[in-house]
């Protein structure tokens, strides 16, 4: 059964002040603490390698930014999958402490041998420039698959990067939170984890800085402080697992013993059967595709500006400092918006930035040949313009995610009983956000093959008109979500009162 409140509403006993900026009890303290320095040490290396792993790809010899899509849809999607799979038979076999130790493990591992052994030979292990250009001159309608061949190294780094987010991040801290929280620390707590990671990104800031200045040594570098940051990750989990979890698990009716999981096929069915889960799954698809569509016309643009890769971390460097400092201001906000107001009010947040931002987007690149004479006239490099007016359209969106999104999405979960909770949020999580960042890709590399891989501005068209229509069902499915949590959150309460009701009757 998934913890409920069990205390009612504290917010009078905390101060204005700190239940505006801090709105923790000091017993809560040695539960919070932990959990932050678990989402920071997380969402560091998660941006880091975000930071790499895209113009490690599209400034190398013979790539670009079109080849992003291909990646996402037939490697990053497959793997990501069957290591979903994996985890939930882990997870059957092991508990959370062992599952968590293992794959943070497999990552440090990966991340250490292809800095010091794959990354300074991979010039030996890729084909020659030459023949990769041969190979796209014979087959050019599979010219950007084709490069994942030649560069199968990057892309392999691409692929673990990609994992991070999904499990490090999406499923095993989230997990861990869903775990260790009730739903009345819920709405302050879970805001407050995003802030943290928000330091987490303004923390970045001068490591990227330094990267930036190093490009002969820039990826292992970031893949050195990735393996650091896993190492902590595991002494802080160590720490929750030993001194906190056996406490909280007490206060919460619950032992630390093996839980029956469901096996893979079915969770799926449970999930199919769902129609709770089933508008989670939308929402997590409806972002990850719009996002991603956004994004690979933007980086089309982005990487004309800045083709060198040093200066390409330079810009990163720059827009990951901008979007920490925007998402602890919309944090800020939502902290009082999910706590004051319905949960619909901060869920459709995001749909509609989102939606409003990227269609803006659309518009201008589509029109960017008549507003350039217009730019030209202001001394306004019409690129320089398309690059950073679609960084704070994405900046925007991904602040109003992190802030309002992420939060609301993980509050949905705590109310359902342990094996939906699980099972549902490795599936939402790992084959639902990776199947929507992937629909998107499928849908950009299908045009490629198409139209004889032309570049990525001669699709936008159709894909301004895919992410106006997911918007509308994005929003939809919030409006649906918003009512079945509602009426889930009463169904459990009126079982804890039943509950306490009958141990007063048999007490009695």
């Amino acid at each position: 059964m998934a913890r409920d409140s069990k205390v009612g509403n504290k917010d009078n006993d905390l101060s204005r002040l700190r239940l505006a900026f801090f709105p923790i009890y000091d017993s809560e303290l040695s539960q919070f603490i932990p959990m932050c320095g678990l989402v920071f040490f997380t969402i560091f290396a998660f941006h880091l390698l975000r930071s790499i792993k895209d113009p490690l790809i599209t400034t190398a010899p013979g790539s670009s930014v079109e080849v992003l899509s291909f990646l996402k849809i037939y490697l990053v999607l497959p793997i990501t999958i069957l290591s979903s799979i994996l985890y939930m038979r882990l997870r059957r076999s092991y508990g959370l402490y062992d599952a968590y130790n293992l794959i943070i493990g497999v990552f440090i591992s990966f991340f250490f041998i292809f800095a010091v052994f794959i990354y300074p030979n991979a010039e030996y292990l890729h084909p020659s420039l030459e023949q990769l250009e041969s190979w796209q001159n014979a087959y050019p309608s599979f010219k950007y698959p084709l490069v994942m061949v030649g560069l199968w190294t990057y892309c392999l780094f691409y692929v673990f990067s990609e994992l991070w987010g999904t499990f490090a991040l999406s499923i095993l801290f989230w997990q861990i939170a869903n775990d260790t929280t009730r739903s009345d620390q819920a709405k302050r707590f879970y805001p407050l984890y995003v802030m943290s990671g928000n330091l987490a990104m303004l923390a970045l800031y001068p490591t990227l800085d330094h990267i930036a200045h190093n490009p002969v040594n820039d990826v292992q570098e970031a893949s050195g402080l990735v393996v650091l940051s896993g190492m902590v990750l595991i002494g802080i989990f160590t720490y929750i697992h030993k001194n906190l979890l056996p406490t909280l698990l007490a206060e919460n009716g619950e032992t630390d013993s093996k839980k029956k999981k469901l096996s893979f096929s079915g969770s799926i069915a449970v999930l199919m059967r769902s129609k709770y889960v089933g508008c989670i799954v939308l929402l997590v698809l409806s972002y990850g595709v719009v996002i991603n569509l956004v994004e690979l016309i933007w980086k089309s643009e982005l990487n004309k500006l800045f083709p060198v890769r040093s200066d390409y971390l330079a810009f990163n460097r720059d827009y990951i400092l901008m979007t920490g400092v925007a998402t602890i201001f919309m944090n800020y906000i939502s902290k009082g918006v999910i706590r004051k107001m319905s949960w619909i009010t901060g869920a459709i947040i995001t749909p509609i930035s989102c939606g409003v931002c990227s269609l803006l987007f659309f518009i201008f690149v589509l029109n960017k040949d008549i507003l350039s004479s217009f730019l030209v006239t202001l001394n306004i490099v019409p690129l320089a313009f398309s690059v950073w007016f679609g960084a704070y359209g994405v900046l925007i969106s991904k602040g109003s995610k992190y802030s309002f999104f992420d939060p609301t999405k993980e509050m949905v979960f705590i109310p359902l009983d342990d094996d939906l909770r699980t099972n549902g949020k490795a599936a939402v999580d790992g084959i639902g956000g990776r199947l929507g960042k992937s629909a998107g890709g499928l849908l950009a590399s299908t045009l490629f093959m198409v139209m004889g891989s032309p570049p990525a501005l001669e699709i936008a068209p159709i894909l301004a008109v895919v992410v106006f229509v997911l918007t509308i069902v994005w929003i939809v499915a919030v409006i649906r979500l918003s009512k079945l949590y509602n009426k889930k959150l009463q169904e459990n309460m009126h079982q804890e009162l039943d509950k306490r009701e009958g141990t007063v009757s048999v007490s009695v």
